[in-house]
Order: C-alpha cells, then sequence, then structure tokens
C-alpha cells in the first residue's frame, strides 16, 4: 500500500515538473531564427551559438553569459521622468544587463559579424532592426523606446500586474523574464532564444493583439 501511494506521488511529481518545463518557453529553438548566423559566409564555422556566445575565451563576464561578441561603445541618453511624468521608478544611467548584449548588435554601431576573433564588420543590422533608431547629438537615443534597465516595481506601482502571479505567455510567469535585480530588459518581451515565439512577430512573447503583450504587465 506504501509503496503504491509513493509511486502514484512520484508520478504526481513527474507530471507537475513536465508541466512547469513547457510553461518556459516554447522550444521552437534558435534553428532558423533570426537568430541563426551559422548560413552566413563570414560564419566559417557554420555555427549558431558562437556569435553570441563561447565555451571559452569570452570577451565580455557580463552577467556571466560567456559573451562572444563586440560590445558596443556607445553613450546612450536613457529614458526618463522627462519622457514621461507618469513614470514610476528609477532607469539606469546607461544601460544594464542583458540589454547591453543586445545593444550589442542593435544600436547599430556594432557589425553582427563581430565577434570572436573572426569579426569582419561586414553586416550590420537592418534598419528595422536598429534600436534606437534617433541620435541625441553623440549619444544614442532611447527615450523613444519602452524603457529598459529599470526595476519592474508592482510593489509601488499599482498599475503594474504582480510579477510573481502574471503569465508572461508561454515562458513562465512575469518574474521569470526579468534580469538580474528584477529589472526589465529587452528580453522580457523578447524571446532572443526561441524561432517564432509568437509567429509573425519580432520573437514577442504574448500575441499584442488587443495590446495583450502591454496588458500583461500594465494594469490599464
Amino acid at each position: 500500500m506504501k509503496k503504491s501511494l509513493i509511486l502514484a506521488l512520484a508520478a504526481v511529481m513527474v507530471v507537475g515538473i513536465s508541466s512547469m518545463a513547457m510553461a518556459v518557453g516554447n522550444g521552437n529553438g534558435l534553428l532558423n531564427s533570426p537568430h541563426d548566423f551559422s548560413g552566413r559566409s563570414w560564419n566559417t564555422s557554420g555555427e549558431i551559438c558562437v556569435v553570441c556566445h563561447t565555451p571559452h575565451n569570452a570577451k565580455s563576464t557580463v552577467e556571466g553569459l560567456i559573451w562572444n561578441h563586440e560590445m558596443s561603445q556607445a553613450t546612450y541618453t536613457m529614458y526618463d521622468e522627462q519622457v514621461s511624468a507618469s513614470l514610476d521608478g528609477t532607469v539606469d544611467d546607461q544601460p544594464t544587463g542583458i540589454a547591453k548584449l543586445c545593444l550589442s548588435c542593435h544600436d547599430g554601431t556594432v557589425a553582427i559579424d563581430a565577434f570572436g576573433m573572426a569579426g569582419t564588420s561586414t553586416e550590420f543590422v537592418p534598419g528595422f532592426a536598429e534600436i534606437p533608431a534617433q541620435s541625441d547629438g553623440t549619444n544614442e537615443d532611447l527615450r523613444s523606446t519602452h524603457p529598459i534597465s529599470i526595476v519592474y516595481d508592482d510593489f509601488a506601482d499599482l498599475q503594474l500586474n504582480v510579477a510573481t502571479d502574471t503569465l508572461m505567455g508561454t515562458s513562465g510567469f512575469i518574474s521569470d523574464v526579468l534580469d538580474v535585480g528584477g529589472k526589465v530588459q529587452c528580453s522580457s518581451c523578447h524571446d532572443v532564444h526561441d524561432r517564432e515565439s509568437v509567429a509573425g512577430t519580432a520573437l514577442l512573447r504574448v500575441d499584442n493583439t488587443d495590446s495583450a503583450l502591454c496588458r500583461t504587465c500594465h494594469f490599464k
């Protein structure tokens, strides 16, 4: 009797763990995604991951992600209270964490093929993928895009849904897609490692029909 009960409990646990695993990302993966550069002529190894990550001799230890791509040296004008008086919270002086990694290609100042020892600086992100698209003098201007490098403070801002209770599509809860320190970064809305997280979108975690992605976080 005890043995049967133990086996039954074990089965329930396995099903539960499997369900949790399914809830984190949709599993389409990098192959044939917008971040699959394995077929580019400049990628002589034919590897997918090596453009961004390497198991040895990384160029940067940002967030411990063994980053293999050249980092941008640009300075940025950040989103702040002068842009929106309703902004609750403080944006970092410059992009931090994962946002810095995204901007190493997407600010348009560093070539996609500037990685490892093979960077030749021949291919840059297309204009539609360049963030920011404006400049503020010598700075890259991030004021026209959603604030990044800002703490998701659902305790102080009652117009934010509770991060630990609100699902972010199939990626788990909002709290699961925040960066170190509970910060909103590019990857909070975009699943950079999944092909067509939501079909026909720029790797969004949630279909934004009827502003569903916006309303996932913002209580409006």
